[in-house]
């Protein structure tokens, strides 16, 4: 499985506290079948510079990782760097912004403002676009407290939808995930997990959930949108799959 969404990496921000618990995460989830993961520690660029400070530190935790993998005579799993990128201003003004798309690609892990939306918000997600960057919305789910209007505004741009793998199973969320994936708008997964305790990977919860659920050909959907994504590849819409819960789920 491709883990699409972590923060794995040590010390850059409230995942990983250090470089221990950085590959006591690691192992926890190749336990689970994961043998891609995406590094997306969190990012508020402000400016430009602010840009370059983060990859600089992403950079020197990525370092500080291998090196104590070395140490430990451990393989990393393959990897993929990039970041969840807060939307809190037009963030397509700022040099370099491209920078902090997935792997050198043009897709962009977006996580949206948690306070309320208005056309300001959409535009500046519009923006990314005309700049050749496909955003991901990071764990959509969060954002059903936003006005449904103003969700399908966003729905309608040329986005990609990850969802959190904690998600799978919540009573609360199985209407809006059993949507999702009938209307093909469900697209990636990820961890989100920030350490082994609170906020773990569970992703064998949402592996197991989605094969019971929609199937295995949903699960291989999923983890071939991301193995595209991760090439750099167009992600051709006219490919997009639905997929509707299976009718004896319940037994």
């Amino acid at each position: 499985m491709i883990d699409f969404h972590s923060h794995v990496l040590p010390g850059i921000d409230d995942g990983a506290v250090d470089c221990e618990m950085s590959i006591e995460m690691i192992k926890k989830s190749t336990e689970q079948g994961v043998n891609k993961i995406v590094f997306t520690p969190h990012c508020y660029p402000l400016s430009s510079r602010d840009i370059e400070k983060f990859i600089e530190k992403r950079e020197k935790s990525l370092d500080d990782l291998k090196k104590k993998a070395e140490d430990k005579n451990i393989k990393l799993p393959e990897f993929a760097e990039g970041g969840e990128v807060h939307l809190s201003s037009d963030i397509s003004k700022m040099r370099a912004v491209e920078k902090l798309c997935i792997a050198n690609t043009k897709y962009m892990l977006l996580e949206m403002p948690s306070s309320p939306w208005n056309d300001s918000v959409i535009d500046s997600v519009y923006k990314l676009s005309l700049l050749g960057i496909t955003p991901i919305i990071a764990h959509d789910e969060r954002n059903l407290i936003q006005k449904e209007e103003i969700r399908n505004s966003l729905y309608n741009l040329d986005v990609l939808i990850q969802v959190n793998a904690s998600s799978f199973g919540v009573p609360q969320l199985k209407k809006y995930i059993d949507s999702m994936f009938k209307q093909g708008m469900l697209h990636v997964i990820g961890s989100d997990m920030h350490n082994c305790d609170s906020r773990p990977t569970q992703m064998d919860k949402a592996k197991k959930y989605i094969v019971k659920r929609f199937g295995n050909e949903c699960l291989d959907y999923l983890m071939n949108n991301a193995r595209i994504i991760l090439s750099g590849e167009e992600f051709s819409y006219g490919n997009l799959k639905s997929f509707k819960k299976k009718l004896l789920f319940s037994k």
